[in-house]
């Protein structure tokens, strides 16, 4: 039997293979909202800062996303038989796009709920009798009419509450350091490769419910289902900075490598290349090192 299949590699020659596989926790969610949906949260009182402990509220809401499914792809298929005799034959006739899931843990103000709630909210406002959507406040539905028994929903064009999602994927070794093996202890800062999913024309369809116990305390997670019309993948190389010396890595907040220690006094901004609107950084290490 003859094949071109490598069946031995020295331990050595694939260790930095194995060492440098993907971890499933090095991940970042951003909800970058705009259009109508800002201005109804508002409304809800929902960007009071302090009921996110002074973040914003929706940057607080992206890092309390405990669990993300990145998507596949299901090619819908057809069948055609008879242009080879005995062969069935199968082509994809349309592109099948899963819905997409995200966990939040529930932070103490409720913000989280508050948020996808009120999108929801925003996508099927109701409507009284007396004409005309019922008001919203910091406080929710104005109780006296949306009690009313004849209110009655309708639902808003797609344009109006679709948003972008982005979930990037980035490795360990973002914003670290490597040695660049010369004499004068010289290091390169260092960003991993990333893969930015955007899915477009996204809004929640299903939001599952949430139980809540005596028994067994624990973080109460949320879990919010998708639609999206279709997404696209970007992805970025790893980028070196500007080559600094040891002792410039004083001003920096980075684990040395081969060193065992970690300097510490600031730290810059992210900059993962052409996904710097996911993660907020405008500048890049060059910019910082200056």
């Amino acid at each position: 039997m003859s094949s071109n299949q490598k069946l031995y590699y020295p331990i050595d020659s694939v260790k930095n293979t194995f060492s440098k596989v993907s971890m499933t926790s090095f991940y970042k969610v951003a909800f970058p909202i705009s259009g109508g949906l800002t201005d109804w949260l508002k409304n809800t009182g929902f960007y009071n800062t302090q009921n996110s402990d002074g973040l914003d509220p929706i940057e607080s809401i992206e890092l309390l996303c405990s669990a993300a499914i990145l998507p596949g792809t299901n090619l819908k298929m057809t069948e055609v038989m008879g242009n080879r005799q005995g062969i069935l034959e199968k082509y994809p006739i349309f592109k099948q796009y899963p819905e997409l899931s995200l966990t939040f843990y529930v932070d103490s103000n409720h913000q989280v709920i508050k948020f996808f709630e009120e999108w929801t909210n925003y996508i099927t406002p109701l409507y009284s009798t007396k004409g005309g959507e019922v008001p919203v406040t910091n406080k929710g539905l104005l109780a006296s009419e949306a009690k009313n028994e004849n209110d009655y929903f309708r639902m808003r064009y797609p344009n109006k509450y679709t948003q972008t999602i982005y979930i990037t994927k980035f490795e360990r070794d973002l914003n670290t350091v490597k040695p660049t093996g010369t004499k004068n202890n010289a290091y390169k800062l260092q960003n991993s490769s990333t893969l930015t999913y955007e899915f477009v024309k996204a809004y929640p369809s299903n939001i599952v419910a949430s139980a809540v116990a005596y028994e067994g305390t624990s973080v109460l997670s949320y879990t919010v289902t998708f639609v999206y019309s279709r997404y696209f993948v970007n992805t970025s190389q790893p980028e070196f900075g500007t080559t600094i010396t040891l002792p410039d890595l004083k001003t920096f907040n980075f684990s040395l490598p081969n060193l065992g220690e970690t300097t510490s006094s600031k730290t810059p901004p992210l900059n993962i290349g052409g996904v710097d609107q996911v993660i907020g950084n405008t500048a890049g290490f060059d910019a910082n090192i200056a």
